[in-house]
């Protein structure tokens, strides 16, 4: 009786120990003093054991996020993987083993790791953080692919343009009227969206256009030049273009005309105007989609169909709010960027597009100010175990890009980078129809630095 009491008043002892540890390790990570905190948490994961074997995953997290802060790389690299182990969907564990990968200059593998923010719940805390990093290193990998693109343009020959690949150009205001410039890309965005639910298609991303703008420094009636069309359909390896123009006349009615054009058989130019009251925009939207894929001879499956017709938001206002929203953004202005996202959520709190950018914004600008360790316990506060995801237009449409960013077929794409690397399950079928994606994995052995 006596032993059995002597453990459990060492067990209780134990146990308010490492309390008090927690506490002061937590205050110390709030407050930025990570040497510290690190030395508290190494200190409660050897209550067990040695660090590699411990089982405490909250200790081990603290200690993960203390070594990323300090530098130390490989070790936080070393425990998100001992966590990981522990727990498979541990959300925090993931995003600090892809931002060790950044650090350590493993691009490649850090994005592999990130693309598994989709068998995350969306309400996963760190599930945002996670897709915003990926989102991230996909646009820095975006942004290199448009500079090769230009840099090898001479040597870009017919056979290199896939027949299935598709562009959406932005639509040029043609009223000298700035207010209604940001429509281009909301317009190109909403079309991007309903394209990319045909499977059959490989939808180029607005950001891959906006890139590759960019660097060629257009302005939009240089992209409305019909003489640069062939070319941007060379750059861009898509055999298939959708330009166009629109007019807001009175503040009330619009008129939208829309070509698609045939790179490799520039006879093939085909033009449709449509026209309606300026809040009728998402009507007239989904009637230029649905001619186009007519023009083109797809036959829709039901699935498709559906899904092509269902409205991001069919609130006007909003939808500007998020226009300016996407301008804001592509000019790093994340924080006029994120109110304007904001605003259209609270003119219309269904709008998925608007929600998407939001988080993505917020969560980005939260990393690269380096707020993110001082948030962490406030983020897990809120932690629910995730579980595969409920699939949105928004969710399938980023299945899409990551799939065809590693198949390849943007310009200066190396085979050796993705492809080759990727595991098996991501080129099955079932996954190119909307099945979720297997459960994370411990990251990746880190190569040899050469």
């Amino acid at each position: 009786m006596k032993i059995k009491l002597s453990l459990f008043v060492i067990c209780s002892l134990l146990i308010a120990c490492s309390s008090r540890r927690y506490l002061a390790a937590d205050r110390y990570l709030k407050q930025n003093d990570y040497q510290s905190a690190l030395g508290e948490y190494i200190q409660i994961a050897k209550m067990g054991g040695s660090l590699s074997m411990s089982r405490d995953i909250r200790a081990l997290t603290g200690a993960m996020v203390s070594y990323y802060n300090l530098s130390k790389y490989r070790h936080s690299f070393a425990i998100s993987k001992r966590i990981l182990s522990l727990d498979k969907y541990n959300s925090a564990a993931i995003f600090y083993a892809g931002m060790n990968l950044v650090m350590m200059n493993k691009q490649v593998l850090a994005k592999k790791v990130f693309r598994y923010y989709t068998v995350l719940s969306r309400f996963d805390p760190y599930c945002k953080f996670i897709k915003a990093k990926y989102n991230d290193l996909v646009q820095n990998e975006m942004e290199k692919r448009a500079q090769m693109a230009i840099k090898m343009e001479a040597n870009i020959s017919q056979d290199q343009i896939d027949d299935n690949t598709i562009a959406v150009l932005y639509f040029m205001n043609v009223v000298e009227d700035p207010e209604w410039n940001s429509l281009s890309k909301g317009l190109a965005e909403m079309m991007i969206t309903d394209l990319s639910q045909i499977k059959r298609l490989k939808v180029l991303e607005r950001v891959y256009l906006q890139k590759l703008i960019e660097e060629m420094q257009l302005g939009m009636s240089e992209l409305a030049d019909e003489s640069m069309v062939p070319r941007m359909g060379r750059l861009l390896k898509a055999k298939t273009l959708i330009n166009g123009t629109f007019a807001v006349k009175s503040d009330q009615d619009l008129v939208i005309t829309s070509n698609l054009i045939d790179i490799l058989s520039q006879s093939d130019f085909q033009s449709n105007e449509f026209s309606g009251a300026l809040k009728e925009i998402f009507e007239l939207e989904k009637k230029i989609v649905f001619a186009t894929i007519n023009q083109m001879g797809i036959q829709l499956t039901a699935d498709e169909k559906r899904r092509i017709g269902k409205y991001a938001t069919k609130n006007f206002e909003a939808f500007k709010t998020y226009c300016q929203g996407l301008d804001a953004y592509d000019i790093g202005d994340y924080g006029t960027a994120m109110s304007c996202f904001q605003q259209a959520i609270k003119l219309d709190p269904h709008f998925i597009l608007a929600q998407n950018m939001f988080e993505i914004t917020g969560a980005l600008e939260n990393i690269e100010q380096k707020r993110v360790a001082s948030m962490h316990l406030e983020i897990i506060g809120s932690k629910v175990r995730p579980g595969m995801p409920t699939m949105n237009l928004t969710q399938y449409r980023l299945n899409q890009l990551s799939q065809n960013l590693d198949l390849g077929y943007l310009p200066g794409n190396d085979s050796r980078n993705g492809t080759s690397e990727l595991p098996q399950q991501f080129w099955d079928d079932n996954w190119r129809n909307n099945e979720p994606l297997p459960a994370p994995p411990t990251p990746p052995t880190i190569p040899p630095s050469k």
